[in-house]
Protein backbone atom coordinates (compact mmCIF):
# COMPACT_ATOMS: atom_id res chain seq x y z
CA UNK A 1 0.00 0.00 0.00
CA UNK A 2 2.96 2.35 0.58
CA UNK A 3 4.59 1.50 -2.75
CA UNK A 4 4.11 3.20 -6.10
CA UNK A 5 2.31 0.18 -7.55
CA UNK A 6 -1.19 0.65 -8.92
CA UNK A 7 -3.28 -1.73 -6.80
CA UNK A 8 -6.41 -2.88 -8.65
CA UNK A 9 -8.10 -5.07 -6.04
CA UNK A 10 -7.55 -6.51 -2.57
CA UNK A 11 -8.82 -9.90 -1.39
CA UNK A 12 -8.87 -10.71 2.31
CA UNK A 13 -10.43 -13.22 4.69
CA UNK A 14 -13.08 -11.93 7.06
CA UNK A 15 -10.77 -11.96 10.09
CA UNK A 16 -8.42 -9.39 8.50
CA UNK A 17 -8.69 -5.72 9.41
CA UNK A 18 -7.84 -3.93 6.17
CA UNK A 19 -7.70 -0.52 7.82
CA UNK A 20 -8.38 2.89 6.32
CA UNK A 21 -5.61 2.67 3.69
CA UNK A 22 -7.77 0.37 1.54
CA UNK A 23 -10.93 2.47 1.64
CA UNK A 24 -10.33 3.92 -1.83
CA UNK A 25 -9.43 0.57 -3.43
CA UNK A 26 -11.82 -2.13 -4.61
CA UNK A 27 -11.70 -4.99 -2.13
CA UNK A 28 -13.52 -8.23 -1.37
CA UNK A 29 -13.91 -10.46 1.64
CA UNK A 30 -13.35 -14.10 0.72
CA UNK A 31 -13.53 -17.49 2.40
CA UNK A 32 -10.60 -19.75 3.31
CA UNK A 33 -11.56 -22.03 0.41
CA UNK A 34 -11.53 -19.14 -2.05
CA UNK A 35 -8.19 -17.96 -0.68
CA UNK A 36 -6.61 -21.34 -1.39
CA UNK A 37 -8.03 -21.34 -4.91
CA UNK A 38 -6.59 -17.97 -5.94
CA UNK A 39 -3.19 -18.37 -4.26
CA UNK A 40 -0.31 -20.49 -5.56
CA UNK A 41 0.81 -21.24 -1.99
CA UNK A 42 -0.28 -24.08 0.28
CA UNK A 43 -0.46 -21.70 3.25
CA UNK A 44 -1.19 -18.27 1.73
CA UNK A 45 -1.27 -14.97 3.52
CA UNK A 46 -4.66 -13.78 4.76
CA UNK A 47 -4.69 -10.87 2.35
CA UNK A 48 -3.75 -10.76 -1.33
CA UNK A 49 -3.52 -7.83 -3.72
CA UNK A 50 -3.81 -7.61 -7.48
CA UNK A 51 -1.53 -4.91 -8.88
CA UNK A 52 -0.21 -3.80 -12.25
CA UNK A 53 3.38 -4.63 -13.09
CA UNK A 54 5.50 -1.47 -12.80
CA UNK A 55 6.80 0.06 -16.05
CA UNK A 56 10.47 -0.12 -16.95
CA UNK A 57 12.28 2.93 -15.65
CA UNK A 58 15.55 4.40 -16.82
CA UNK A 59 18.75 3.30 -15.12
CA UNK A 60 20.16 5.93 -12.82
CA UNK A 61 23.93 6.13 -12.39
CA UNK A 62 23.67 8.65 -9.56
CA UNK A 63 23.66 6.28 -6.53
CA UNK A 64 27.03 5.65 -4.90
CA UNK A 65 26.34 1.92 -5.00
CA UNK A 66 24.55 -0.05 -7.73
CA UNK A 67 24.05 -3.82 -7.54
CA UNK A 68 24.17 -5.82 -10.77
CA UNK A 69 23.23 -9.51 -10.89
CA UNK A 70 24.75 -11.83 -13.45
CA UNK A 71 22.88 -15.08 -14.12
CA UNK A 72 21.08 -15.46 -10.77
CA UNK A 73 18.59 -18.08 -11.95
CA UNK A 74 17.30 -19.44 -8.64
CA UNK A 75 14.09 -17.57 -7.66
CA UNK A 76 14.72 -18.04 -3.94
CA UNK A 77 18.19 -16.57 -4.21
CA UNK A 78 16.98 -13.66 -6.29
CA UNK A 79 14.18 -12.87 -3.85
CA UNK A 80 16.53 -12.96 -0.87
CA UNK A 81 19.03 -10.73 -2.68
CA UNK A 82 16.35 -8.15 -3.47
CA UNK A 83 15.13 -8.17 0.13
CA UNK A 84 18.69 -7.81 1.41
CA UNK A 85 19.52 -5.02 -1.03
CA UNK A 86 16.51 -3.01 0.09
CA UNK A 87 17.55 -3.53 3.73
CA UNK A 88 20.85 -1.86 2.90
CA UNK A 89 19.08 1.06 1.26
CA UNK A 90 19.36 0.17 -2.43
CA UNK A 91 16.33 0.93 -4.58
CA UNK A 92 17.68 -0.08 -7.99
CA UNK A 93 18.86 -3.51 -9.13
CA UNK A 94 20.27 -4.37 -12.55
CA UNK A 95 19.69 -7.95 -13.76
CA UNK A 96 21.17 -9.78 -16.71
CA UNK A 97 18.60 -11.07 -19.16
CA UNK A 98 19.12 -14.67 -17.97
CA UNK A 99 18.29 -13.92 -14.31
CA UNK A 100 15.11 -15.34 -12.82
CA UNK A 101 11.91 -13.36 -13.30
CA UNK A 102 11.65 -10.89 -10.42
CA UNK A 103 7.85 -11.07 -10.57
CA UNK A 104 7.50 -14.86 -10.48
CA UNK A 105 5.48 -16.07 -7.45
CA UNK A 106 8.45 -17.48 -5.53
CA UNK A 107 10.49 -14.29 -5.92
CA UNK A 108 7.57 -12.07 -4.95
CA UNK A 109 6.96 -14.15 -1.82
CA UNK A 110 10.60 -14.27 -0.72
CA UNK A 111 11.15 -10.52 -1.04
CA UNK A 112 8.56 -9.93 1.72
CA UNK A 113 7.40 -6.68 0.13
CA UNK A 114 10.84 -5.23 -0.68
CA UNK A 115 10.27 -5.86 -4.39
CA UNK A 116 7.50 -3.25 -4.52
CA UNK A 117 9.86 -0.44 -3.50
CA UNK A 118 12.62 -1.12 -6.04
CA UNK A 119 13.39 -0.49 -9.69
CA UNK A 120 14.32 -3.84 -11.24
CA UNK A 121 15.83 -3.46 -14.68
CA UNK A 122 16.68 -6.34 -17.04
CA UNK A 123 19.21 -5.54 -19.75
CA UNK A 124 22.29 -6.68 -21.62
CA UNK A 125 24.76 -6.63 -18.74
CA UNK A 126 27.80 -5.96 -20.92
CA UNK A 127 26.14 -2.93 -22.50
CA UNK A 128 25.15 -1.69 -19.05
CA UNK A 129 28.71 -2.18 -17.74
CA UNK A 130 30.17 -0.36 -20.73
CA UNK A 131 27.81 2.57 -20.18
CA UNK A 132 28.64 2.62 -16.46
CA UNK A 133 32.32 3.06 -17.36
CA UNK A 134 31.47 6.11 -19.50
CA UNK A 135 29.55 7.49 -16.47
CA UNK A 136 32.79 7.18 -14.45
CA UNK A 137 31.51 4.39 -12.23
CA UNK A 138 34.02 1.92 -10.86
CA UNK A 139 33.16 -1.68 -11.76
CA UNK A 140 33.80 -4.23 -9.00
CA UNK A 141 33.19 -7.95 -9.58
CA UNK A 142 33.07 -10.75 -7.06
CA UNK A 143 35.51 -13.52 -7.87
CA UNK A 144 37.23 -16.51 -6.30
CA UNK A 145 40.50 -14.68 -6.89
CA UNK A 146 40.68 -11.02 -6.06
CA UNK A 147 41.29 -8.37 -3.42
CA UNK A 148 40.10 -9.48 -0.01
CA UNK A 149 36.74 -7.95 0.87
CA UNK A 150 37.43 -5.10 3.26
CA UNK A 151 40.58 -4.05 1.44
CA UNK A 152 38.82 -2.94 -1.72
CA UNK A 153 38.56 0.76 -2.54
CA UNK A 154 35.12 2.04 -1.58
CA UNK A 155 35.23 5.73 -2.53
CA UNK A 156 33.26 7.11 -5.47
CA UNK A 157 30.35 5.67 -7.39
CA UNK A 158 30.58 1.95 -8.03
CA UNK A 159 28.73 -0.97 -9.55
CA UNK A 160 29.13 -4.32 -7.79
CA UNK A 161 28.55 -7.45 -9.88
CA UNK A 162 27.36 -10.67 -8.23
CA UNK A 163 27.47 -13.89 -10.25
CA UNK A 164 25.78 -17.25 -9.84
CA UNK A 165 27.28 -19.87 -7.53
CA UNK A 166 28.03 -22.27 -10.38
CA UNK A 167 29.45 -19.86 -12.98
CA UNK A 168 30.35 -16.63 -11.19
CA UNK A 169 30.54 -13.29 -12.97
CA UNK A 170 30.83 -13.63 -16.75
CA UNK A 171 34.32 -13.40 -18.20
CA UNK A 172 33.49 -10.42 -20.42
CA UNK A 173 32.24 -8.51 -17.37
CA UNK A 174 35.38 -9.47 -15.41
CA UNK A 175 37.54 -8.09 -18.22
CA UNK A 176 35.75 -4.73 -17.99
CA UNK A 177 35.97 -4.59 -14.19
CA UNK A 178 38.38 -2.23 -12.48
CA UNK A 179 38.67 -4.50 -9.45
CA UNK A 180 37.86 -8.04 -8.37
CA UNK A 181 36.99 -8.83 -4.77
CA UNK A 182 36.77 -12.10 -2.91
CA UNK A 183 35.32 -13.23 0.40
CA UNK A 184 38.17 -15.23 1.94
CA UNK A 185 37.59 -18.91 2.60
CA UNK A 186 38.73 -19.54 6.17
CA UNK A 187 38.23 -23.31 5.98
CA UNK A 188 41.64 -24.96 6.00
CA UNK A 189 40.72 -27.90 3.75
CA UNK A 190 38.71 -25.79 1.28
CA UNK A 191 36.00 -28.44 1.07
CA UNK A 192 33.29 -25.81 0.70
CA UNK A 193 33.60 -24.62 -2.89
CA UNK A 194 31.43 -21.52 -2.81
CA UNK A 195 29.10 -19.33 -0.80
CA UNK A 196 25.41 -19.03 -1.49
CA UNK A 197 24.92 -16.04 -3.83
CA UNK A 198 22.48 -14.33 -1.46
CA UNK A 199 24.84 -14.77 1.51
CA UNK A 200 27.75 -13.40 -0.51
CA UNK A 201 25.65 -10.40 -1.53
CA UNK A 202 24.79 -9.69 2.11
CA UNK A 203 28.46 -9.64 3.13
CA UNK A 204 29.48 -7.44 0.20
CA UNK A 205 26.66 -4.93 0.74
CA UNK A 206 27.36 -4.74 4.45
CA UNK A 207 31.01 -3.99 3.83
CA UNK A 208 30.42 -1.27 1.24
CA UNK A 209 27.59 0.41 3.12
CA UNK A 210 29.63 0.24 6.35
CA UNK A 211 32.46 2.14 4.67
CA UNK A 212 30.15 4.76 3.16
Amino acid sequence: MRSSLEVKHIYATEDMDLGSETSEIDHSLITEKELLRISSLKTPNRVLALAKLPPNRQISFNPDLILALDGIRDPGNLGTILRTARWFGLDQIICSEDCADAFSPKVVQSTMGALFHMNIRYCDLYEFASEAVTKECKLISTSMHGTRLGSATSSGRKVVFIGSESHGVSEHILELSHERITIPNMEADRKVESLNAAVATSLVLYEFTRQA
